[in-house]
């Protein structure tokens, strides 16, 4: 195990993403509420699923890196959707969460997407007047893509309606956030925010970002059940809450969101890793041009299957993953298959003696 313990130490335990704030549930969600509020084109969507969905990071992604320098990080995102969980929890064939409308909007939805992110990750060498923390800087553009088919019933004569877009989306930073290393544990925590930089319109069927402003802390713990760290333990719980939709005065609620999850290596460069989530709604959508049912709160949960591999040990990582959603309410179920790249440069980094 010594060898695994260098590595371990060293490059191996690399931030490989602090977040992965651009959610996929928000690209199908805008272009359904919008031919639901056909009738009125300046009608926001009444799906919110904030900036941030559990399952998205890798279990060590908030590990302590153990090494400074800048880190370039790929993710490949591909989902699919085409089942819808009403507020008790039901797949369903209709939508009913719209006060004063007659009846239940008969809903049959097929929605595929792929999200790339480029992230670009800076950790600095420990410091020690912040007890040997480590400081970590991201940031993250993304380019989403999608195609969707709905059919609303009779609201559109038993016709599909195709849609799609694709763009530039939303950047995630993270100006604060800092970890910290000991034998059996590292903690990381801070402040990240998405910045609404993708296109956006209210009432649009196109649209690639949230519309709003999310800010989020998260606190990781993981437990190391040896000194070689080859298995890890972890939990996150994460807090989240929002600026104003653009072009409306809505402001989503807030939300909070439990991670956990376990990575094992079976060598130096192979792991495998089992994570669940959940994210709850706790606060309720506010604002005059709100005209949904407020205490209608949806949520979610996640389970997630991973094999890893460093392909240059210590350069050049790969991760495939597995993810699906259950327990949904006022929610798409959703199958996610990923693909993660992770390069270790050298560039900014500065060697350090313990």
């Amino acid at each position: 195990m010594t060898a695994i313990n260098k590595k371990i130490r060293t490059s191996i335990r690399i931030t490989k993403t602090i977040d992965m704030t651009k959610l996929f549930s928000l690209l199908f969600c805008l272009f359904i509420a919008s031919n639901i509020t056909a009738q009125d084109s300046n009608n926001p969507s009444p799906f919110f699923s904030g900036g941030y969905l559990p399952g998205i990071m890798g279990v060590r992604d908030y590990a302590n890196p153990g090494t400074d320098g800048l880190f370039i990080i790929d993710y490949n995102i591909f989902l699919n959707a085409d089942s819808f969980y009403d507020r008790n929890g039901d797949e369903t064939t209709s939508i009913d969460l719209i006060p004063g409308m007659e009846g239940s909007i008969p809903i049959d939805v097929n929605i595929s997407g792929y999200i790339n992110s480029l992230m670009l990750i800076y950790a600095s060498p420990k410091l020690k007047f912040l007890g040997n923390a480590q400081y970590l800087f991201i940031a993250a553009p993304n380019f989403t893509t999608t195609s969707t088919g709905v059919g609303l019933g009779q609201l559109t004569n038993g016709n599909t309606i195709d849609g799609g877009a694709s763009g530039l989306g939303d950047i995630t930073v993270s100006p604060f956030m800092l970890s910290w290393a000991s034998e059996k544990f590292d903690i990381t925590a801070g402040y990240l925010f998405v910045a609404p930089t993708g296109k956006y319109e209210t009432g649009a069927d196109n649209n690639v970002g949230i519309g709003y402003w999310s800010h989020m802390i998260q606190a990781a713990t993981y437990y190391y059940t040896s000194p070689q760290k080859s298995t890890a333990i972890l939990v996150m719980p994460s807090y989240e809450w929002h600026g104003n939709l653009k072009g409306a005065n809505v402001k989503p609620g807030n939300r909070f969101i439990l991670e956990y999850g376990i990575s094992q290596y079976l060598s130096e460069r192979l792991e495998i890793t089992l994570q669940g989530g959940h994210a709850w709604q706790v606060g309720k959508d506010s604002g005059s041009d709100v005209y949904w049912d407020t205490n209608i709160k949806d949520q979610m949960s996640m389970v997630a299957a991973g094999v890893g591999y460093w392909i240059k040990p210590n350069v050049f990582y790969a991760n495939a993953k597995y993810n699906l959603t259950y327990a949904n309410k006022q929610h798409f179920k959703t199958n996610i298959f990923q693909i993660e790249l992770l390069i270790a440069t050298d560039f900014l980094t500065k060697r350090v003696k313990e």
